[in-house]
């Protein structure tokens, strides 16, 4: 075998593409304004933009890793972190859902082989160490020694191998470098070299491995036989069983549910950063407590009845920021949006469906919505481009005449002629989560502007979450995805719901243009060629109106000042790695 040098493994792009530039590039002016807090002190920061728009980060200054690391030696241990968490929990099965009330659960219970790092980067998790042979088409992985499950079973390649699995068919990246350099039985693809070591084994060289073995929408997450023997279509049943530092603890349905820390957890040998290396539980019970009200969220940590709430609505941002005994974490921008379900009519009708969703895409009043999602002017970005507005990677081909256009009268004409108008839409609404809440307000509105009758179904997240998995019960819902699938080619293929018959939306890439420029994304080695296909593929994603993409929107999360560790990055808000002062 051959081991890689970090200069070699840089190339085959084992640590991820490249991101080439922060939002802060397309800067041209920057006012802060310092806020005096008592004890905190919160900073505004004005973004204006080249296109003249302006933006405005609130935050509370927080610390480096460098510098949490250093005060995390002499940290307090004990205590009880009660969260107000987004949404009810309605699977603990992180390897079933993408909902983020699952997230809360499989953040500090079960752990993968690699996770993101602050910078967003991968590290090690699970992983040890690997080789390569020669050619680059046997990948071997051993995995740490004296990692054990919540019940005590040993971790070892078994279990790896069965997460691996199930999840084939839903990790879209394990899933692309399988399909276009595996060979085709699972079995071939990936081997068990021992308890401690497993090989993937290529037919063709990319540079995804990691990557296929890393996040990404249903990251591989280890779990048990019984629940890795279940078909990824089918939530696990029970209360999940992992290896990470807090281990559950109970549950009461439509209230909270509990953790508290792993006697014998395994750290990493790797330093803590982010969602990687080693982590440490400082409390002794963490909490999740179901809030549907956002200004009951806020209420409750201004009066000491829990120390963090994951989500409120943005209009009640004054309220905390002036509250000395809170602060205020802001999160990198999120991409609003919204999915066409391409399993039945009227999205996926093979003659008029493409000219159905163009008709939604170019009559949405996109500026409309991200106020009703964001509250303000100053906390949206009209952003056409699926990368992130202000990266090197950001485009706006395709865009023209088809963002925030406003065509109504041009949609109405394709929705007639298609034979649609007055068919019925069912357009799910979760109440309490204001982003989705807002924006359906609005794409109610331009459905019926259009032709369209509407079902507006208001509901929870939590209800929400369990329909989008069924094929019969809607149409058409919003969601928003954050900055790890927003930074360059590998961002793209991170995100299921831009590729062909992915869960949840299954895209029917009818011209197969999506397939073709993502096997350059996962193949292609020359910038040149990287660039001409991530613009190819902006302009087919107009073209073809894969989903809604809304635009950009800043929001904020809160917690007690008396929580230490919290940071915007990944891994900032769980609860390994905080402590109480």
């Amino acid at each position: 075998m051959h081991r890689l040098t970090s200069s070699e493994q840089e190339r085959h792009g084992m640590y991820g593409i490249r991101y080439r530039g922060l939002i802060l590039l397309l800067i041209t002016s920057v006012a802060m304004v310092i806020m005096a807090c008592s004890s905190e002190t919160v900073i505004e920061t004005v973004i204006v933009t080249e296109k003249g728009d302006t933006v405005t980060v609130v935050a509370t200054p927080t610390a480096t890793l460098e510098e949490r690391t250093m005060a995390a030696v002499d940290a307090k241990r004990g205590g009880h972190l009660r969260i107000s968490s987004v949404g009810s929990v309605q699977s603990f099965d992180p390897l079933w859902t993408t909902a983020s009330s699952t997230g809360n659960v499989s953040s500090m219970i079960l752990e993968a082989l690699f996770a993101y790092k602050e910078d967003n980067t991968i590290g090690k998790m699970l992983v040890d160490d690997w080789e390569v042979s020669s050619d680059g088409l046997k990948w071997t992985f051993k995995i740490r020694e004296g990692v054990e499950f919540h019940n005590g079973t040993p971790l070892s390649t078994d279990q790896v191998i069965g997460t691996l699995r199930r999840q084939s068919e839903r990790a879209p990246v394990f899933k692309l470098v399988w399909e276009q350099f595996g060979p085709a039985s699972f079995d071939d693809f990936i081997t068990k070299e021992s308890d401690l070591e497993f090989s993937m084994n290529l037919d063709g060289s990319t540079g995804l491995v990691l990557d296929a073995l890393g996040p990404q929408n249903f990251t591989p997450q280890m779990v048990l036989a019984s629940w890795y023997d279940l078909p990824a279509t089918e939530s696990a049943p029970g209360t999940p069983i992992g290896t990470g530092p807090y281990r559950f603890e109970s549950w009461t349905p439509g209230d909270r549910w509990s953790a508290i820390p792993y006697a014998n957890y395994a750290p990493s040998s790797e330093p803590s950063d982010g969602q990687s290396g080693a982590h440490t539980a400082f409390f002794d019970r963490v909490s999740y407590i179901e809030i549907p009200d956002q200004a009951t969220r806020v209420a409750a940590l201004q009066t000491d009845a829990v120390d963090l709430v994951q989500e409120f609505s943005q209009d009640l941002i004054d309220r905390v920021k002036a509250d000395s005994n809170l602060q205020l974490i802001a999160n990198p921008p999120l991409r609003l949006l919204g999915h066409f379900n391409y399993q039945i009519p009227p999205f996926n009708d093979p003659e008029h469906g493409r000219d159905l969703r163009r008709a939604v895409v170019m009559a949405y009043d996109n500026e409309k919505a991200l106020l009703a999602a964001a509250g303000t002017p100053d906390r949206i970005n009209l952003c056409a481009s699926l990368m992130e507005c202000g990266s090197a990677w950001e485009s706006n081909a395709g865009s023209e005449n088809m963002y925030n256009a406003r065509r109504i009268e041009d949609a109405k004409k394709i929705v007639k002629d298609a034979g649609y108008e007055g068919y019925t839409i069912r357009l799910m609404d979760p109440a309490d989560r204001q982003p989705a809440h807002g924006a359906a307000q609005v794409t109610r509105e331009v459905l019926e502007d259009i032709g369209f009758n509407v079902d507006l179904r208001v509901m929870d997240w939590a209800t929400m979450v369990q329909d989008r998995a069924t094929v019969d019960r809607w149409e058409f819902f919003h969601t928003w995805s954050g900055r790890s699938v927003r930074i360059g080619p590998i961002g793209h293929l991170r995100f299921g719901e831009l590729q062909f018959d992915a869960w949840f939306n299954h895209y029917t890439d009818t011209d197969g243009i999506q397939r073709k420029v993502f096997e350059t994304f996962a193949s292609e080695t020359d910038p040149a060629k990287i660039n001409a296909a991530m613009e190819e593929f902006q302009q087919y994603f107009y073209d073809d109106a894969i989903f809604l993409q809304v635009g950009e929107f800043y929001s904020n999360w809160a917690a007690s000042n008396k929580i230490e560790g919290l940071h915007g990055n990944p891994g900032g808000q769980n609860p390994y790695d905080k402590w109480f002062k």
